[in-house]
């Protein structure tokens, strides 16, 4: 069985519908150990309150859906080794402090908060297996748990080579700050990091475990100067292990489309294209790529939606136009 976590905060959250509806339409509950909705924002009542409507578009998978706010996730008993007095100001009563409130968790970066998220899901998750997804993510068919879990029990990730600067740079400090070894980053690969995202849920605790070992807590690792990111600190855990990455991944490629807001027309006509392809799993549709598109790019999205049984093009566009209307 897998769990899935998904974070969502103010500026996307019309596109949990649909995630919802691609739920009801292709993932069998048999499956599904739990469906967690994680909400990253300052104003977590008003972010429920608007989440909520949404929920029954789970359709049989509506039992197993839990909303949960950041402070499950980080500051249960447990779930931190220390809480420092520059903690509990400048992270966890941020949104306290007149003009340093941002949007996410408690006031802080939501950007970073949503990371710190990510990995706090793990402490949720009903199941071993689990699946990080964004609020972007979809799914285009049915799919079988084999595609993110070999029988090993490793999940099944794309690995990619180590080529972009901020790749490197988050590589570089994830593996700084759990204090493992530079490694020669010539001919490495890495795990993907984009969702959805399968992990062992036991490999994030026993991350978690370490970070709050060397910092005090998730959160204020994130809050600090360091730059690590989520998804390399998976793999920076695993780069110091003399195991490495045998036990957790395994590298197999899957076909996920995204479309960025920073995609050029001729990049997102290529993604697109894409759909053409049986193996395809996921669309992600970023929330500010949305107002970007071309209206015969927009059209082929909400075509799409329609022609595999998700919603029908009019409730599509409706769901797209208003998240992009969040985004300014």
């Amino acid at each position: 069985m897998l769990s899935f976590a998904t974070v969502v905060f103010s500026k996307d959250f019309p596109l949990l519908e649909l995630q919802a509806l691609s739920f009801a339409r292709f993932v069998d509950p048999d499956q599904v150990g739990s469906i967690h909705v994680i909400l990253n924002d300052s104003d977590e009542d008003r972010l429920r309150t608007q989440i909520e409507p949404i929920l029954n578009a789970y359709g049989p998978h509506r039992q197993k859906v839990q909303v949960v706010g950041g402070d499950e996730l980080l500051l249960q008993p447990g779930q931190y080794a220390r809480r420092s007095f520059s903690d509990r100001v400048l992270i966890e009563n941020r949104f306290r402090i007149p003009g340093a409130r941002k949007h996410g968790w408690r006031g802080t970066n939501g950007y970073r908060s949503q990371q710190v998220l990510k990995l706090g899901a793990a402490r949720v998750a009903a199941t071993e297996n689990m699946v990080i997804l964004d609020t972007k993510n979809l799914f285009l068919r049915s799919f079988d748990g084999s595609e993110f879990f070999a029988d090993s029990g490793a999940a099944r990730m794309a690995f990619i080579n180590v080529e972009s600067e901020f790749h490197r740079n988050w590589l570089l400090q994830s593996l700084d700050a759990l204090g493992a070894p530079q490694v020669n980053l010539s001919g490495l690969r890495t795990t993907t990091f984009s969702t959805p995202f399968a992990v062992r849920r036991s490999l994030v605790l026993a991350l978690l475990d370490e970070i709050n070992a060397l910092y005090g807590s998730v959160q204020s690792l994130f809050g600090s100067r360091r730059r690590p990111s989520e998804f390399m600190l998976m793999n920076a855990f695993c780069l110091k292990s003399s195991e490495g990455y045998a036990p957790w991944f395994e590298d197999k490629a899957q076909c996920n489309i995204g479309i960025w807001p920073s995609y050029s027309p001729e990049v997102v006509e290529t993604q697109l294209a894409m759909l053409e392809d049986p193996a395809a799993l996921t669309l992600g549709l970023h929330n500010r790529a949305l107002s970007k598109l071309p209206v015969n790019l927009r059209d082929r999205v909400f075509a799409e939606l329609e022609h595999r049984g998700i919603c029908d093009r009019s409730h599509a566009e409706q769901v797209l136009n208003r998240t992009a209307s969040l985004t300014g």
